[in-house]
């Protein structure tokens, strides 16, 4: 062993060894976030943050220019710290609109953004402290060298600049979500807000998210793939694991270890009747024999989310009833996707599945019209009770993306929606006992 050794040390020449060594020894600045010289293995030169170029970046405030009024301002912070108790911090995340615009993905800054004053970034400022229990952050270097703000400001600054731009701004937007009362406690925000010229800023981001862009779109493609492998794993799992809290566990171990920075939302994985309960989160039941689970569950992947769900049963098999069901939401699956083109809307999508549902929940016998009422009125009424979820709702950063647009707005290409047909229902209802307790959903 030691004379090979000795033969494969004899061929790295002392060219190659100072080589190695002095890339070994490169310094690269830390700015609290991935970037091409700290993280290769992710990113690629030009790159802002993973998949997405700063050009792109700088396309999306150029955007939200064009759509503010003439001397508008558009102010949105960071995403808070929260915490669970005094000393730990949840694990962060940050806002959707600031990460779209800024592409910073840490806490404690404000980006402000007009036609006057252009690009500003309000970066906060660590102390030698704070970078010894928390390390790096991005300051006011990587807001003008990194993230190209076009003026960078330390955030002990924002009281003496911000009010001046404010008070130059006809209109001001901002972040209701994130809002920070440093700047609307402030009397030019508090005298646009009494005057009616504050605006929430979603209204506007909201509309630029909607359409993703393909590089957008190769993230939620990979984001989708990661958690449809790993949701495969967990129904095999489920034979030999038949808890929902394993199952949750099994899913988040096999979306991080292909790639996932985090789970979407907390998965939900309803047993028997808790599949009828359409966000249950307790995960804390045994799965009997011969109950359907239902796994609602989804990942992030660099700032893009994913939504499937699929319900089956551990046992191996489907009971007449469970299968009747199952049947039913899966061929209204198939025919919404088939709906899923340009020009058509969510609501149009929506109305097709309600009707679809209660054609074949009539048929089954759970819906019946009674003849001393409105037929419509009552069966509307009946089906709403075990269905009270719309059809869908549009993805991307966030599960529930861009919740200010309306499900009326006609889908193009690059609109990414869900298509989420279910049946919830609970037992001791007056459905036939045969059908009580089961939820089905089949989400793509």
């Amino acid at each position: 062993m030691r004379i090979l050794i000795g033969k494969v040390l004899q061929r790295i020449s002392y060219k190659q060894t100072i080589g190695r060594r002095a890339f070994c020894t490169e310094k690269i600045v830390d700015i609290g976030q991935p970037t091409p010289s700290s993280h290769p293995e992710l990113m690629k030169e030009g790159e802002l943050t993973p998949g997405i170029t700063l050009e792109e970046y700088i396309l999306r405030r150029k955007r939200l220019l064009e759509v503010l009024p003439e001397n508008g301002l558009a102010i949105i912070a960071a995403a808070p710290v929260k915490m669970m108790n005094d000393v730990v911090p949840y694990t962060y995340r940050q806002d959707a609109d600031y990460s779209y615009i800024t592409g910073c993905q840490q806490p404690g800054g404000v980006a402000v953004l007009g036609h006057e004053c252009g690009f500003c970034m309000f970066m906060p400022e660590q102390t030698p402290q704070d970078v010894t229990w928390q390390g790096q952050n991005a300051g006011v270097n990587a807001a003008s060298e990194v993230f190209k703000a076009d003026k960078a400001y330390p955030m002990s600054k924002l009281r003496e600049i911000l009010p001046d731009i404010m008070r130059r701004s006809s209109k001001l937007f901002h972040n209701v979500q994130t809002a920070l009362p440093t700047y609307m406690e402030m009397d030019a925000f508090q005298k646009a807000a009494t005057s009616g010229e504050v605006k929430d800023v979603s209204i506007l981001t909201h509309e630029l998210r909607l359409k993703k862009s393909s590089a957008e779109l190769k993230l939620m493609r990979e984001s989708a793939s990661i958690a449809c492998q790993a949701l495969l794993q967990t129904m095999v799992h489920s034979r030999t694991h038949p808890y929902e809290g394993m199952l949750s566990a099994k899913m988040e171990y096999e979306c991080k270890m292909r790639g996932a920075q985090r789970m979407a939302f907390n998965p939900v994985v309803g047993g028997g009747p808790n599949a009828s309960v359409i966000h249950y989160s307790r995960n804390d039941q045994k799965i009997k024999e011969g109950d359907l689970v239902l796994m609602d569950v989804g990942c992030e992947f660099h700032g893009y989310v994913s939504d499937l769900t699929r319900t089956w049963p551990p046992c191996g098999s489907f009971s007449s009833a469970q299968e009747e069901l199952y049947d039913l939401i899966l061929q209204t699956n198939k025919e919404c996707m088939k709906l899923c083109k340009p020009g058509a809307t969510i609501r149009q999508i929506h109305n097709f599945s309600v009707n679809m549902l209660q054609k074949g929940l009539k048929e089954i016998g759970i819906l019946k019209e009674d003849s001393r009422r409105s037929s419509h009125h009552q069966l509307s009424r009946s089906y709403y009770q075990l269905n009270p979820t719309s059809i869908g709702h549009y993805l991307g950063m966030d599960v529930h993306d861009c919740s200010k647009v309306s499900y009326d707005h006609p889908l193009t290409s690059g609109i990414v929606i869900t298509i989420e047909p279910g049946i919830y229902i609970p037992l001791f209802s007056n459905i036939p006992e045969r059908y009580q307790g089961i939820g089905i959903r089949i989400e793509d």
